[in-house]
Order: C-alpha cells, then sequence, then structure tokens
C-alpha cells in the first residue's frame, strides 16, 4: 500500500507524539502550513523539546535541513525523529529513528560529501541546490533512541 503523503506526514506526527505520551512525556502536534514545530514535548518540570518529525515509506527521509538551516543560528528543532512505516500482510512495520539537530546534521553532512571533513557552512554552500536527504542506512544507529528526548525534558 502506499500511503498518501499527507496522510503519512500527520500520521507520523500523531505517531511520534503517541509514543512520547507513553514514555511519560505531555506531548502536543501542532497545526498550519506555517508552523515552526511539529511537536511540542514537555517534562515534569515543564522543559520543553522541539520535535522535528519526517516520514518515509521509502529508504529514505527527505529533510531539507542545509537548505533551511541555512547557518547555525538559525532557530532549529532540539530532535528529529524519522518515522519509518511499510506495510505487511497482516499491518505496518513502524520504526523510529531519534536524532539531536546536532546528529541529524552531522548524518545530512556525511551523506551529502562523504569523508570531507567539511564545516556546516561549506556544505550548505555545496548543496544550495537540490533538497538534502538520508538514507534509512545512515541513521539506523539512531533508532529507538527516545532517552535522548526524554532526558532533555525531565533533567
Amino acid at each position: 500500500m502506499i500511503f498518501d503523503k499527507y496522510n503519512l506526514n500527520l500520521a507520523g506526527e500523531y505517531r511520534v507524539a503517541a509514543e512520547l505520551l507513553l514514555r511519560g512525556l505531555y506531548a502536543s502536534v501542532t497545526f498550519g502550513n506555517m508552523k515552526g514545530a511539529d511537536i511540542f514535548a514537555v517534562g515534569s518540570n515543564r522543559r520543553s523539546a522541539v520535535v522535528e518529525v519526517k516520514a518515509s515509506q521509502r529508504k529514505n527521509f527527505v529533510t531539507s535541513l542545509y537548505q533551511k538551516y541555512r547557518t547555525q543560528d538559525i532557530p532549529c528543532p532540539d530532535f528529529w525523529v524519522l518515522y519509518s512505516v511499510s506495510t505487511l500482510d497482516n499491518g505496518f512495520r513502524e520504526r523510529f529513528f531519534v536524532l539531536t539537530h546536532q546528529e541529524m546534521a552531522e548524518a545530512q553532512g556525511e551523506r551529502n560529501c562523504p569523508s570531507e571533513g567539511l564545516s556546516y557552512l561549506e556544505i550548505v554552500d555545496r548543496v544550495k541546490k537540490g533538497v538534502d536527504n538520508v538514507k534509512l542506512a545512515d541513521v539506523e544507529r539512531f533508532e529507538g533512541q527516545w532517552h535522548k528526548i526524554l532526558s532533555f525534558c525531565n533533567d
């Protein structure tokens, strides 16, 4: 089954919010097409995290990271959660990859310019045109790392 892009993205945001709620955080999905965050997650001490969600049913996630965050002083999400969903005969297979913004920038930089050791601004300059995306293999080591968001919001 191929999911409609809008429904897939919205489902991803709700699934991530549900996972955060089950782990004890208050999580709220934001609405609108001009929003600055997909989810706000709030811990018991009222510390909040901005979470960017990218959903995909393929082996890559479109991030547009270096096109959107052209300098490191532009406000960015605290965390990225990449939601992978595929259909099975009896349902779905879901996977969640949790990265800090820094980890996402490093993974995207390595995808864009492998083993070149470029600075953030050098990568931005190199990828002005096009759309950033990371492959599933680039982020597999971050699977299920919910503790990052939990620690951030509860410390």
